[in-house]
């Protein structure tokens, strides 16, 4: 009923009979003026008062006029006004939640508010609630908000017990009310100076999440003010180390950098397809695009000395292809210190980081490949060569410096050093795997104690090293590999040909045949036990890749020394037969190691057959082959080349005699022992002569020892 006391049907807020005049009392905005009440008069009690009225703390509400915009809240997408349609038959109520109960509803209401916090309900059947608000703050009131005293700036803490975060969350609370014909309550948190606090925190930590995000999002470029600033920060000039040879980086530099450039790259692009960068597939591409020359633009130095102003020798010289992930690289490079038992301040020459990026490029129809800064790196390491080659992967490998024509040129430029050392470096599922020509000083020492575990170990330790690696390095082609830039392969080309830089580039050149056939030779001796080892016999692809380096040694005619071992390797008559189709027309010396190979006389007999008629130095290790004998030994002798002017064999734990182990050492001192054990009628001297049908006329001359029974 409103205020004329006259009964209304439930058809809406101050909606009259049907047919009758609506109620012409005006309605009174505030709170009414205190009427005296007659002796007698029976006074509604609080309960039912706030059921018809509100509570104590407002009241003197009334009904507003229905209506209302019961729309979506507009202020940042939300925050209007909700009109009618919210509550209750019955109107609404206000209860206050207090812990610790025991005072009275008015007095717990006050102690809320004032501590803070409350709690109103909000009802359909009294019209409009008259709520606007932007995120939780509310923003202005009117209607019944206005009547239960809330105010501008309280905060929305919870509506129908469900906490609050935002106008989206308050907007459907309400909504969900609506729908379901429902009263609604709402927590307020009313501390102004609490609730400014937290706006400021809000404020704060806005802006720390937006400085965040900035920070997150990448840089225009390597050129950027504020990626230049972090460089400069730091890696700071420390002064000019003017020989490039003197510019190596230890592995904690190494590491320094890298582990700098793992935190920042979060903002770096790749320059070409512009997609995010992360260390583990990070190249050195990336990394100088990057790091070193904008970060040695300003002082045009190198990136060795933002590091140290100290000089630096090199222990190793490493070749590697740029487009390889760095991660993989350094892998390799700590595999291979620990291999080696390099010190950590040992260092590694890197020509990313030992030249100056932004220095002229050095003109090799000057002084040649010698006058380059890689060749004075290499000597000054003794040429001690480390080549990474990288794995097989989905859209490239394996072993792409094979196909870059600035590596291959690296590597061919100790072709005529005969102390050069190549070791060959790859990753193989994750873990990196170093291919020596010889073993190592853990591995000598081994073999020194018990003889055969060396090589165990060094095949163990190469067993994992991808074939098609190797082959793709027996394959090398100068001519076909690919550069950067191409005035690169002009001058590289025309300077291993001899010709002008200026001249029209070959496609074909004695002189690029000659440079791969020697790289090829030098890669197979490296991988000589790595291919050799394993039996061919059951494997067409480890027969064909055997045949390859066999071929690959063979062909480097101008070759005059080497040096192979094969020493307690299995299938003795199958490995004889591919050793005598490795050594060179016009090889000087020899120096082989076939120690327990279970060899015997026959086996020694066509080795010497098969030596180039040109060798003057032999060493010979036959040790531990117990199957050969005096005889086997003087067939051997009878069969050496005629130009062999220095002999050594050793012939330890063999079959043949002391006095034939004694004098061989030298070519006449095992011919002494040879005639010795012929005087003692032990050895018999069959000469054959035999005709030749190719040639009419001549007749082949043949001596052989046997032993006399």
């Amino acid at each position: 009923a409103c205020r004329c006391k006259r009964p209304r049907p439930h058809r809406g807020p101050l909606a009259p009979w049907p047919g009758q005049r609506p109620c012409r009392v005006p309605r009174q905005a505030g709170p009414s003026p205190p009427q005296r009440r007659s002796h007698g008069e029976m006074r509604a009690t609080r309960s039912a008062a706030e059921l018809i009225v509100g509570s104590a703390s407002a009241p003197n509400l009334h009904r507003p006029p229905s209506g209302g915009s019961g729309g979506r809240p507009s202020s940042g997408g939300f925050g209007g006004g909700l009109g009618g349609g919210f509550g209750a038959k019955k109107g609404f109520s206000l209860n206050v939640v207090k812990p610790g109960g025991g005072l009275r509803r008015s007095d717990r209401t006050r102690s809320l508010v004032d501590g803070g916090f409350t709690k109103l309900e909000f009802g359909h059947a009294l019209g409009d609630i008259g709520l606007q608000w932007e995120d939780t703050i509310v923003t202005h009131v009117g209607g019944q908000a206005k009547q239960k005293g809330v105010r501008p700036g309280w905060k929305i803490y919870m509506v129908d017990g469900c906490p609050v975060s935002n106008s989206e969350e308050i907007w459907g609370r309400f909504q969900e009310a609506k729908w379901q014909w429902r009263n609604c309550s709402v927590h307020f948190v009313t501390d102004i100076m609490a609730i400014r606090a937290d706006a400021s925190r809000a404020r704060v930590a806005k802006m720390q999440a937006e400085t965040e995000r900035l920070a997150r999002l990448p840089f225009e470029g390597s050129h950027d003010t504020r990626h230049l600033e972090q460089l400069k920060e730091e890696f700071k000039f420390q002064g000019y180390v003017e020989s490039p040879e003197h510019r190596a980086v230890s592995l904690a530099q190494l590491k320094h950098l890298l582990g700098w450039a793992a935190s920042h790259c979060h903002r770096w692009r790749d320059p070409k397809t512009r997609s995010k960068l992360h260390i583990d597939v990070m190249n050195l591409y990336q990394i100088n695009h990057w790091l070193i020359k904008p970060a040695t633009k300003e002082k045009e130095c190198a990136f060795y000395e933002l590091l140290s102003k100290e000089k630096q020798t090199p222990a190793w010289y490493v070749v590697q292809w740029w487009g390889e992930k760095v991660s993989n690289l350094l892998s390799c490079l700590e595999a291979h210190a620990s291999l080696r038992k390099l010190s950590p301040q040992s260092g590694f020459w890197l020509g990313a980081f030992a030249n100056r990026q932004h220095a002229p490029r050095e003109d090799l129809s000057v002084d040649g490949l010698h006058g380059t800064s890689f060749y004075k790196a290499m000597a000054s390491t003794g040429f001690r060569i480390l080549l990474y080659l990288d794995p097989k992967v989905e859209n490239m490998g394996p072993a792409t410096p094979m196909n870059r024509m600035w590596c291959d040129i690296e590597v061919a430029m100790c072709l005529d050093e005969a102390s050069a050392v190549v070791d060959i470096g790859t990753i193989q599922n994750s873990k990196a795997i170093i291919m020596t020509r010889h073993l190592t000083e853990e591995e000598q020492e081994s073999e020194k104690t018990a003889p055969g575990s060396g090589y165990k170990a060094k095949e163990n330790r190469e067993r994992a090293f991808s074939i098609d690696t190797i082959d793709k390095a027996l394959s090398v082609a100068i001519q076909k590999a690919e550069v950067s830039e191409l005035v690169d392969r002009a001058n590289i080309l025309n300077c291993i040909a001899g010709r002008d830089a200026s001249a029209e580039v070959l496609d074909e050149h004695a002189s690029y045949d000659k440079v791969n056939k020697r790289l090829r030779a030098m890669f197979a001796l490296t991988c000589w036990r790595r291919i050799m080892a394993p039996s061919g016999s059951e494997d067409d692809t480890m027969k064909e890749i055997q045949s390859k380096l066999a071929d690959a040694l063979r062909n480097d005619v101008w070759r005059e020394s080497l040096d192979l071992s094969l020493a307690f390797m299995v299938g003795g008559v199958e490995k004889m037969g591919l050793l005598t189709r490795c050594l060179p027309p016009d090889i000087k010396e020899l120096n082989l190691n076939l120690t327990g190979m279970n060899l015997s006389d026959e086996h020694i007999v066509a080795l010497a057959s098969s030596f180039p008629s040109g060798l003057e130095e032999l060493q010979l290790d036959l040790s531990g082959n117990t199957d050969i004998s005096n005889v086997g030994v003087a067939n051997f002798m009878n069969n050496i080349p005629p130009k062999l002017r220095s002999q050594s064999l050793d012939l330890k734990n063999t079959g043949v005699s002391k006095e034939f182990q004694d004098k061989s050492e030298t070519i006449d001192g095992i011919k002494h022992a040879i005639y010795e054990e012929s005087q003692k009628g032990n050895l018999c001297t069959s000469i054959m002569l035999l005709p030749i049908k190719e040639a009419k006329g001549r007749m082949a001359y043949t001596v052989e020892k046997s032993k006399c029974y």
